[in-house]
């Protein structure tokens, strides 16, 4: 007479048993590729400028900003700004009054002087 095996010593081979879970962490952390800079390169300028807009949010937040943006670079200084130090310069001013004057770095100071005449014979 052949037995009866009961229901629950089936192996069912689509139920495992329960398995301890490894502990999540409590807050995620996202690991950056190992190529960044191949990374960045794939972004187009929409997402470029939105990174680079909370970088520099969450690096102002920190306190940390990075020397690129905690000061102007002499590229970015609007024209009436160049004219100035140049003049200033010309009515003799030293070249670091003038960076304090200006918010600027002497190294900015000494770009603008360097390129005046350049500009000036290229039309600008």
């Amino acid at each position: 007479m052949p037995t009866r095996r009961s229901a629950e010593t089936t192996p069912d081979l689509f139920s495992a048993p329960p398995t301890a879970k490894a502990p999540e962490p409590s807050a995620s952390r996202h690991l950056l590729p190992k190529d960044l800079a191949g990374a960045l390169k794939r972004l187009d300028s929409a997402e470029l400028d939105a990174l680079l807009a909370a970088v520099t949010t969450e690096a102002e937040r920190r306190g940390r900003l990075p020397p690129s943006t905690a000061t102007p670079s002499a590229a970015t200084l609007t024209t009436g700004k160049l004219n100035a130090v140049r003049a200033a310069f010309k009515a003799g001013v030293k070249p670091s009054a003038i960076a304090r004057q200006f918010g600027i770095s002497q190294s900015d100071v000494r770009k603008v002087l360097a390129t005046e005449g350049r500009d000036r014979k290229s039309g600008r």
